[in-house]
């Protein structure tokens, strides 16, 4: 794919598509980021709460933020999978493969937003404060992982604009 990419766009609007890909990264980014915030802001908030009552409300209000959060994730990484990254890898001269070492960290986000919403749907409620510690340390370690895959996808930008302004796309 990513070899009949450059035959694909005209020439005239290579420069476009890049500017395109680029923007849209950002405006993802920014999305993914304030919503990562109040994910991790939240899950400090119930792993530190010992009212049960307000605990369990916290949780709930914590379950429909990371619904939010997988869901507009989940659209950015198919997008970024199938236009970001095979525009990258052709605009870089790299190879496709060279983003692999980023799916570690996703893996390991995934796992863990997983294991709070297993937990969270096995759990008995009222969820005891113990319980609810496990699943926010969930979210925290999945946060710590996309903190890091989301400056590795700036870096990509970042090299994306460079090579663009180097060689005049």
């Amino acid at each position: 794919m990513i070899a009949n990419m450059e035959s694909m766009i005209p020439a005239n609007r290579k420069v476009l598509v890049l500017e395109e890909a680029i923007v849209r990264a950002r405006q993802d980014l920014e999305t993914l980021k304030e919503e990562l915030t109040a994910l991790h802001d939240k899950a400090c908030v119930v792993q530190k709460d010992e009212n049960i009552n307000r605990l369990n409300q916290e949780l709930q209000q914590l379950d429909e933020t990371v619904k939010l959060f997988l869901r507009d994730w989940y659209n950015h990484n198919e997008w970024e999978e199938h236009e970001l990254f095979p525009y990258a890898a052709w605009y870089l001269g790299e190879d496709p493969q060279l983003f692999d070492y980023m799916e570690q960290d996703h893996r390991m986000a995934e796992s863990n937003i997983r294991a709070f919403l297993q937990t969270l749907n096995k759990a008995t409620t009222p969820v005891s404060h113990e319980t609810a510690q496990r699943m926010a340390s969930y979210l925290l370690q999945a946060s710590a992982f996309l903190k890091v895959k989301f400056e590795e996808e700036e870096d990509i930008l970042v090299a994306l604009e460079d090579h663009s302004n180097r060689h005049q796309f």
